[in-house]
């Protein structure tokens, strides 16, 4: 009897040790492909910060350390990115050098549990000047793509009393550009975060143009303006979701008969981790991720004509919604 549950403990004791180190096995693999897992992306930090400091020198002027260009040479050289750099000129490397900043100053606050918010909280001028820098570049295709498609409306921003809404100013990176390339345009950017408005209130008396471009500590709800834009600019992707129906009703309101709203919204697009990741910068961002069917119905129940959703490629980062106060209004 004692034999017999000695022999039965021991192979017991074989057992657990069997699955013991199976189990140890399986835990090495899975960390094992986790460790090779962080290493894949971790390349894609490197390489994006490479280009960016090669996109800044390429914008300033300002040389690189000898030391650093051949190593950052050296990796742009291995993926076949130095051909394709030459072919933008510094305006559009300026922008795209923002956009590189902006998405990986914000999504570092991710790996420190005291920064991790899901509301516009950035008081960093980098995050912050980068956000404009981003915005800015959306002028000039605004100006030779989008205007010619909204009926009357390059009549209306070249005429003397021509006024534009920027909503969610931020650091007036957008005003400004707009200003630039309409001369006789009066604008008005309205943001209630402040620590953005310090910003953008330098960068008006920087480019000479407090005279043209007015700014305000105010959220889109509590717009009080009628009758008073032929273009307003709402960037749904920076506003929390139940601020964008109010929103839209108080600019509605403010446009002059005639006149053109802008929603941009982030654009998911079809893939599903490109989706995810919208989504995920989005809610850094403190807005909300709204698809161009909901913006249509909103923007139609709000009383807005013209309802459309503008052409732009399927990896856009942005989807666009026009529609128009009615002229007759």
């Amino acid at each position: 009897m004692h034999s017999l549950q000695a022999l039965s403990s021991t192979g017991s004791y074989k057992d657990t040790a069997v699955n013991d180190e199976v189990n140890c096995t399986r835990s090495k693999a899975s960390t094992q492909a986790l460790r090779e897992f962080v290493d894949r992306q971790s390349r894609s930090t490197t390489i994006l910060a490479a280009l960016a400091a090669v996109l800044d020198a390429q914008v300033t002027g300002n040389s690189l350390d000898p030391v650093l260009q051949a190593r950052i040479d050296e990796v742009l050289s291995a993926l076949g990115v130095c051909d394709l750099i030459e072919k933008y000129n510094p305006a559009q490397l300026k922008h795209l050098l923002a956009e590189i900043r902006f998405n990986m100053l914000l999504e570092t606050k991710l790996l420190f549990d005291t920064k991790r918010t899901t509301m516009w909280a950035h008081t960093e001028t980098e995050i912050l000047q980068a956000a404009g820098e981003v915005s800015d570049g959306f002028a000039d295709t605004l100006t030779r793509t989008i205007v010619p498609r909204l009926e009357g409306l390059a009549q209306r921003l070249s005429s003397p009393g021509g006024s534009f809404l920027d909503v969610g100013v931020g650091i007036a990176g957008l005003s400004i550009a707009m200003a630039r390339l309409w001369p006789s345009l009066r604008v008005v950017g309205i943001d209630p975060w402040v620590p953005s408005l310090a910003l953008a209130r330098a960068n008006v008396r920087s480019a000479e143009l407090t005279g043209r471009i007015q700014l305000r500590e105010q959220a889109a709800e509590d717009l009080g303006d009628t009758s008073a834009f032929d273009l307003a600019w709402i960037p749904s992707a920076f506003m929390p979701e139940q601020v964008i129906p109010v929103a839209c009703e108080h600019v509605h309101r403010a446009l002059r008969p005639g006149g053109w709203l802008l929603f941009a919204m982030a654009n998911p697009g079809t893939d599903p981790l490109t989706a995810s990741l919208v989504r995920l910068r989005t809610v850094l961002r403190g807005g909300y991720v709204i698809v161009p069917s909901q913006v249509e119905t909103l923007l139609s129940r709000t009383g807005l004509v013209d309802v459309r959703a503008l052409p732009s490629p399927p990896d856009a980062v942005v989807a666009l919604i026009a529609a128009r106060r009615m002229p007759n209004q």
